[in-house]
Parts: structure tokens; sequence; C-alpha cells
């Protein structure tokens, strides 16, 4: 593709939360670099990270997240609008090629609708299909092109299905720096560096953060009645500040150790580097804190129902990312029941005051990076797309 071509060859993306709109607005700067910057345009939902670089924002991802079946149904209208909004703008705008992120519930249905269209269909960041309603394969190969997975284990999966795809590497792996000076960061804060510090990390949606937030605070409370302790409250781009403070005010009330806490809008990455240990809701951010090196447990909770249905489908004997990754239980999983305030700050304690127990677990998560590999997603995942904007692909 060159400069000369007349007319910018248009790509949708359809992103539905957070590390998504991130990945997203990365394979966006490549593609634009690789084309060239009039070459080709974008269009769809995302995020702020999206908005950034260029993409024109049908539906903004703050209004798409939600964590489960029953808390979906109360966004059913917001969600056939946007549906009916992406698809009316392809009628319109043919798209040369659709990039769906992640997102299954929503953009499984999608790329049916964008087959109908005769739209060729990329999908990065795979529905976890190995872990539940494994059904859905039978979609992804008749209504997806190409999947591209950023997990190994799952090219082989794909493949031995009859689904074209391709390990790209995982997009978390890129530019990933830590900052862990301690000392300066906790100050700045108005913290002690010398106290045991513990990273609050309740999700990037709303719904999660209402229920998993709470849990985490009440059990902050019990880990500072076994040792003194302090804590960051993390605060995803996606969750307004004042939803943490409410829910932080509610549970510390007039508590005299409220001031143990800060809430931190800082890069969940940085929070962690300068942690000792964390509360961490499965999803990405445990992967983070994997690579990052910093002990932590994973939790979830969410509604009974949402539980009970979910639950029923889930074939997987890990819920969180690095033990599946892992292929055994490297860090430790509660989750809805067994997430209650006593058990996580009796699994915190543990790790804080026993050295031996912390080292061991920083010393199994360092495998972690060398099982994702070394490639570059965005790069190799915008030259893959750049085929089809140029009809190469074979």
């Amino acid at each position: 593709m060159t400069q000369s071509n007349v007319r910018p060859r248009s790509v949708l993306l359809v992103v539905g939360e957070t590390s998504a709109d991130r990945y997203g607005a990365r394979l966006v700067r490549k593609l634009r670099a690789l084309c060239g910057e009039k070459t080709v345009c974008f269009f769809g939902t995302g995020g702020d990270e999206m908005r950034e670089a260029g993409v024109e924002i049908v539906c903004h991802i703050r209004d798409l997240a939600t964590i489960g079946p029953r808390e979906a149904i109360y966004h059913l209208l917001r969600y056939y609008r946007t549906f009916q909004l992406l698809t009316d703008a392809c009628r319109e705008r043919r798209p040369h090629v659709a990039v769906l992120l992640d997102f299954p519930e929503f953009n499984l249905r999608l790329a049916k609708r964008l087959k109908r269209l005769g739209i060729k269909v990329i999908y990065y960041i795979s529905p976890q299909l190995w872990a539940w309603r494994r059904g859905r394969i039978r979609i992804v190969r008749q209504y997806v092109d190409r999947m591209l997975v950023i997990l190994p284990f799952e090219e082989e999966y794909y493949r031995v299905r009859g689904v074209k795809v391709d390990f790209v590497g995982h997009p978390l792996l890129e530019d990933f720096v830590v900052d862990g000076d301690r000392e300066s960061f906790l100050r700045d804060l108005g913290l002690d560096p010398s106290l045991k510090t513990i990273a609050l990390l309740p999700g990037s949606r709303r719904r999660e953060v209402d229920y998993i937030l709470p849990t985490l605070l009440e059990a902050s409370l019990e880990i500072l009645r076994r040792l003194p302790a302090q804590f960051l409250i993390s605060v995803a781009p996606a969750i307004e500040t004042s939803q943490v403070i409410r829910i932080a005010s509610k549970v510390l009330g007039q508590n005299r150790q409220r001031d143990c806490f800060r809430i931190v809008p800082a890069a969940a990455r940085r929070i962690l580097a300068n942690s000792d240990f964390g509360l961490i809701k499965s999803g990405t951010s445990t992967l983070e804190a994997a690579l990052v090196g910093t002990p932590f447990l994973i939790t979830y909770r969410i509604s009974p129902l949402s539980w009970c249905l979910g639950n029923i489908l889930i074939r997987s004997p890990y819920k969180g990312l690095v033990n599946l990754i892992a292929k055994e239980e490297i860090v430790p999983e509660y989750l809805q029941r067994e997430a209650t305030p006593e058990a996580l700050a009796r699994a915190a304690v543990q790790y804080l005051e026993m050295p031996e127990k912390a080292a061991a677990m920083r010393a199994r998560l360092a495998g972690i990076r060398d099982v994702l590999g070394s490639r570059c997603a965005s790069d190799t995942a915008a030259a893959l797309v750049a085929e089809y904007l140029e009809g190469n692909e074979c």
C-alpha cells in the first residue's frame, strides 16, 4: 500500500474493555506506521486510548463493560443499539477488514453479521473457548477468517479444530517497563516506604468494582488487625475515581485506620512494583503482577446467579490466567464463596510474614515471561492485518 492511494482503506475495530482498548490503540499506531498515515482510517468501539490513536469512536467502552450474564441483561438495549450502529456503519462504509478484540458475547454475534455483509473478520485476543463454552468453536470456524492468539497454547487448540490461527505474542510484554522507585513513589503518596504495602486491584469494570472492592477493603482491615500495613487502591482508566471514593468511604467509614489507604490512579504495574503483595481481581492484572514479580492472590466475586451460570460452563481446573498458563497453581485462588475477607487476609499475612514463601512464588512467577515468548504482538498483528488491507492474505 502506498501514499498514492486515493481512498483510505477503512478498518472496523471493536473492543469492550480497558486492556483491549490499550492493545487496539497500539495496533492502530503500528498499522499507520506500516501502511502510511493517510492510507488507512479506523472506526468502531473503544476507549480514550483508541480515540487518541485516531479511531472514530461509535460507542465508548465505559458504556459497554459488564461482568456476567445477569449484569448484561440490564445493558441489552445499549448492546442492541451499538450493534445496529456498527452494522449500519459497515453497510455505509464497507470496511476492508474488521478486527474484533476479545469481548466474545458481543463480537462473535457481530462476526456473523459482518460475514453476511461480505467483510473479512480477524479476531485478535481469543475468546477463552478452551476454558468454557467450547461449542462456540463452530461459530469461530464459520465466521472468523483468521484468529490471532496471545497465549502460546491457544495456537494448537484452534489449529487442530480447523481454524486459521497465528500466535502473535502477548501485547502486555510490549514496552513492559517497571517503575520500582519505592521510596519516592510511596513518599509522594504520604506513605512510609518501610511499611508492608499491599496493592488492591478490584477490576476495570464498574460492576466488578462494586462487587469486589468492598471485600478487598474488609480484608485489608483484617490484615491491619494482624500486622502494620498500608494499602494502594488501584483505579483503572475506565473507572471513575468518585466510584472508588464512594465505596471506600462506605466500608472504611470513620475507622481510625482509614489513613492507611490511598486511592491511586497510576498504572497497575507501577502500583504492583512498589508493593509487597497484591489482592487482585482475576484477569489481565494478574498477568501484570506475574511479570512484575510481586507475590499476590487471585480473587473474584460476582452476583450469585452469574457465578452459577458461569461455573456450569467453565471446564478449566484453574480460573486465574497465571495458573492457566503455568498449568499448575502458582498463585492461590479465592473465588466467590471462598473470597471472604478473613480468607484473603489470612493468605496475605502468610506471604507477608514468611519471606521464604513469598520468594518461592516469585521464583515460579519468573517463568511466566519465558512461556509467553518474545514476539511483539502489535507488530505481528499489524503485519497480518495489513495483508488483508492489501488483498494479499493467503
